[in-house]
């Protein structure tokens, strides 16, 4: 994972660190002293003029009224058509005849999966349960910065400090080097390069530990030390022959080995941030980088998780956590977490509620074909369309339909939330998923009880009360009864307006800002008046902002005003 143009990279030093300085030093780190000139992109690759705010959508079974279409499948060929357009028929008349290949297996088949569907159901509501009965993790608020604090120690009195207990070298993920790092400090090649020599230093300091342990270790066992190579003329008089003696009788202590240095290309370290930087303040920032060095001097680096690694550095007095508030981890989710899972699972439920009824349609559908090969009329009416076999089938249109004068009934439900905006009379869009033909319905009813078995597309807030509601579509649609279809609505008109991403946003003392590229091609700092926030992505601009900017993304120590720009796409924004 490369510290150079990862957007993905980026965020997650946003949301995991919490401190911009620290994502803008290691995602722009190794471009230190460079004066390159700073990708901006169009407006149009990062944000939108318009949107439909309150686009609803439901999904519901389709009923009939006076009209009946005939739909065949696969499964079906089609023996004689009775009837022909125009015809006038009775209730009982027989309108087609038909052989199927569905047999009693298929059937079965379709049958184990319904059940195997509503096992999968029950399955998850047990799982909802589960949820619901976790303790959430109790995490200390490290967020107040008390600098009056004797417990906070003192100020940090360097924009960095490596820690300076050797037994933590950074050679693995348990013995990562911790660095406290000022909240205003970027991080970049040269203070990796000082971390990377501090784990040089330490790792061959524990290193020539160990050697010499291991040579007092031989002593003690009675072992020789490696006799010199006797290429190696020395010098004469430390010549000893296999007994440790001179020649002339004396005894001569071992030599031990030389240590030989070595150098450290990778390490582990840990950058931690306190409140207020005070030396002892609570941590802000907890995250761990594993770090590589190439040939040429640059740094190329990767994330690893750092919470779960013993915090060591109690043994370096001056910088140790003392009386910290201890975490009660109970299901090791926060609550925000296990509400998101609540949220996640109860829509699960609502999906596979819905999945249970489509196939349950289904089935019930492959029943009637099972059981009959005639077709005959539900209501008196006539014959309004009849087509051949294979244009049924290509353009999945009914292959007869018989009119009385209605249309189709279409069951679908809204939210308490939503309620008040839906009208009786209002136009809503239908969608047919099975011919994907799309058709203009009308709102004819409103319930005023909460439907229990309502709202099966699971896309909404499952926390919230639904309401029935009634479509009615003409007879000129061609839909057919026991099937499900989506129902869009919406309470409003399309929101008019500049919509950005939130990273290409910053703040300064309160007030927003972007960069973009000026007249003369430099780049601007300017600042922007913003308005709502659209589903956690992206900020309205009231002004500051148009279409026709090209802007940058604001981190780095090359992103400032008067920088070179130059145009660019989303393939060197996201590295693809």
């Amino acid at each position: 994972m490369k510290n150079k143009g990862k957007k993905k990279l980026l965020i997650a030093v946003i949301a995991i660190v919490l401190v911009a300085a620290i994502g803008a030093g290691i995602w722009f780190g190794t471009g230190a002293g460079k004066k390159e000139p700073v990708n901006v992109y169009p407006f149009s690759y990062l944000g939108m003029t318009e949107y439909w705010g309150d686009s609803q959508e439901s999904y519901g079974p389709v009923s009939t009224d006076k009209i009946q279409t005939v739909y065949i499948s696969d499964t079906q060929t089609v023996t004689e058509i009775l009837v022909k357009a125009g015809d006038t028929v009775k209730k009982g008349d027989l309108l087609m005849t038909f052989d199927t290949t569905l047999s009693d297996l298929a059937l079965e088949r379709k049958r184990l999966d319904v059940e195997k569907l509503k096992l999968q159901l029950e399955d998850a509501e047990n799982e909802l349960v589960r949820i619901r009965n976790m303790k959430p993790m109790v995490i200390p608020d490290y967020s107040k910065d008390d600098s009056s604090d004797e417990n906070q120690g003192t100020k940090l009195d360097s924009a960095y400090r490596i820690s300076q207990v050797k037994q933590y070298d950074g050679s693995s993920k348990d013995l990562s080097i911790i660095c406290w790092i000022a909240g205003s400090t970027a991080i970049d090649d040269a203070l990796l390069e000082e971390i990377r020599l501090a784990a040089e230093e330490y790792q061959n300091y524990n290193a020539e530990k160990a050697a010499e342990a291991s040579f007092a270790v031989s002593q003690t066992e009675g072992e020789q030390p490696d006799t010199p190579d006797e290429s190696d003329p020395g010098d004469p008089g430390d010549a000893t022959d296999p007994t440790g003696e001179t020649p002339g009788g004396e005894t001569q202590e071992p030599t031990k080995p030389p240590y030989v240095p070595f150098e450290v290309n990778s390490f582990y370290v840990i950058f931690k941030v306190t409140s207020g930087d005070m030396s002892l303040g609570n941590r802000i920032t907890w995250q761990g980088l594993k770090v590589k060095r190439t040939g040429g001097g640059e740094f190329s680096f990767q994330f690893y998780d750092a919470y779960g690694i013993s915090d060591h550095t109690v043994t370096d007095s001056e910088y140790a956590d003392t009386d910290r508030p201890q975490i009660d981890y109970g299901s090791g989710y926060t609550s925000a977490q296990l509400a998101q899972m609540r949220a996640d699972q109860e829509k699960k439920i609502k999906q596979l509620e819905f999945d249970v009824k489509m196939a349950e349609a289904d089935y019930k559908i492959m029943q009637t074909e099972v059981q009959d090969g005639n077709v005959y009329s539900q209501i008196d009416g006539e014959v309004v369309s009849v087509l051949t076999e294979e244009e049924a089938k290509q353009q999945m249109q009914p292959i007869v339909k018989v009119s009385g004068g209605g249309g189709y009934y279409i069951s679908g439900s809204v939210s308490e939330l939503e309620k008040d905006n839906l009208q009786i009379g209002q136009e809503v869009t239908i969608n047919d998923w099975q011919s994907g033909m799309v058709y203009t319905g009308e709102v004819t009813a409103i319930g005023d009880f909460p439907d229990s078995d309502g709202y099966w597309n699971g896309m909404g807030n499952p926390n919230t009360t639904y309401y029935p509601f009634t479509v009615f579509v003409d007879g000129s649609a061609d839909l057919q009864a026991g099937y499900h279809v989506s129902i869009m609505y919406s309470a409003g008109t399309s929101q008019h307006g500049i919509y950005l991403e939130k990273p290409f946003l910053r703040t300064e003392q309160g007030r927003s800002y972007v960069y973009v590229r000026g007249e003369d091609g430099l780049l601007e700092k300017r600042y922007v008046t913003t308005g709502k926030s659209l589903w956690g992505s992206y900020t309205e601009v009231l002004s500051g902002l148009s279409e026709e900017d090209f802007l940058a993304f604001p981190y780095g120590k090359e992103v400032k005003e008067g920088a070179p720009t130059k145009e660019s796409d989303l393939s060197e924004l996201y590295s693809y």
